[in-house]
């Protein structure tokens, strides 16, 4: 079913850009998270539209693979720990809370000089165009900006909500909602280091 095949992709891309640039990363977890991006970017879009094409759904599900296999190696970052506080208070499901919340993490995270380029690494493996991209203007046309709208693209092709409010989640809920994130475990493993306030912030930037 639709739902079930988009949460679940957009979950395996998550996957995979975060598990790229964890502090843990390492040359194995990197290698299973590229190419684990490289085919949930590509396929995600026609086995939504399609889902008897063999083609991508295979793809699809050996990217989905991969990106296991570099959590094995890597852990994850703080996409999956703010997801976790919205599926527990408003029962958001796991692959659309993630979605809503990873742009703006690889935005925050992108502000560090050495994530910026694995970022980069990512966008041009998918042959993105920073300048193509919409939404990447207000991040100065660069690689960040154009990972960070091509996922935004891939939720819209999913008809997953981008927005926290669609979820019924409002600003008076985010204090405590960034209190259950601060508190999951991969956030730890985030390759920027997050307090209480950031996790607010970053909720408040997907409301």
């Amino acid at each position: 079913p639709h739902a079930v095949s988009a949460a679940a992709g957009v979950d395996a891309m998550a996957h995979a850009v975060e598990s790229y640039v964890t502090k843990r990363r390492n040359d194995v977890s990197q290698l299973y998270a590229r190419e684990a991006w490289r085919r949930v970017e590509r396929s995600l879009e026609g086995h939504l539209a399609d889902p008897a094409k063999l083609g991508a759904a295979g793809d699809l599900l050996l990217g989905a693979h991969f990106g296991g296999a570099a959590i094995e190696a890597s852990m994850l970052g703080a996409a999956h720990s703010l997801a976790n506080p919205l599926t527990a208070r408003f029962g958001v499901v796991h692959g659309a809370a993630v979605g809503a919340m990873l742009p703006h993490v690889v935005r925050f995270n992108g502000d560090d000089a050495e994530i910026r380029s694995l970022y980069a690494e990512l966008a041009k493996a998918a042959e993105l165009d920073p300048a193509a991209e919409s939404g990447a203007a207000d991040r100065g046309n660069d690689h960040v900006s154009a990972l960070a709208a091509r996922i935004e693209a891939l939720l819209e092709t999913a008809r997953l909500p981008r927005r926290l409010a669609e979820h019924g989640v409002e600003d008076g809920h985010l204090a405590d909602l960034a209190e259950g994130a601060a508190e999951q475990w991969t956030a730890r493993f985030n390759p920027r280091q997050l307090v209480t306030g950031d996790f607010e912030r970053l909720y408040r930037a997907a409301l």
